[in-house]
């Protein structure tokens, strides 16, 4: 005899309350998981962003005292040259300053240790440049670093004449305008 009975499997809605449950967890996790990246991706960024700050070394300032102005007319123009540069050409950077008791003093900010040279001008009329008379000779007084002068028989500056070596910490260079 067969016993029949008016139960009927559930089976059919167990899979699908299993698989909407399955759902709620992998969609939790995912959110958790999205959340965590995020979280260490922006601290991972924060700690290289602080990295750079100690791992470089602090740039020192140039310091040029100039001296032998013979009046305060105008201004006095330093530029500075790096390796390979024309220094009867503007240089890389340039900075004005206002003449005061013949002298003048210019600051170049956080400049990378290496080679430099300097040339000072007294740009006597202030046009920016170095004026010249016929035959290239220079009408406004000139100082260089590494005490270069323009006698008759010294050629023209080069970058290698001017050459100095600038460190990591400030440093001062005194150059004679004539």
């Amino acid at each position: 005899m067969k016993i029949q009975s008016s139960f009927q499997p559930i089976s059919s809605r167990v899979p699908l309350a299993g698989l909407l449950l399955e759902y709620h967890v992998a969609d939790y996790w995912i959110r958790s998981v999205t959340l965590a990246r995020i979280l260490i991706t922006g601290f991972v960024l924060a700690i290289a962003a602080s990295l750079p700050a100690f791992a470089a070394a602090p740039d020192g300032d140039l310091i040029v005292e100039a001296s032998g102005f013979s009046s305060i007319t105008g201004h006095a123009v330093a530029k500075l040259f790096l390796p390979g540069d024309n220094v009867l050409d503007r240089g890389k950077k340039e900075v004005k300053a206002t003449i005061r008791n013949g002298r003048a003093l210019f600051s170049f900010a956080a400049l990378a240790k290496g080679d430099y040279a300097v040339v000072v001008f007294h740009d006597v009329n202030d046009n920016g440049v170095i004026d010249h008379y016929w035959f290239k000779l220079p009408k406004e007084p000139l100082g260089f670093s590494n005490g270069f002068s323009i006698p008759l028989f010294s050629g023209l500056p080069t970058f290698e004449k001017l050459r100095f070596t600038h460190g990591e910490t400030e440093q001062t260079i005194s150059v004679t305008v004539r």
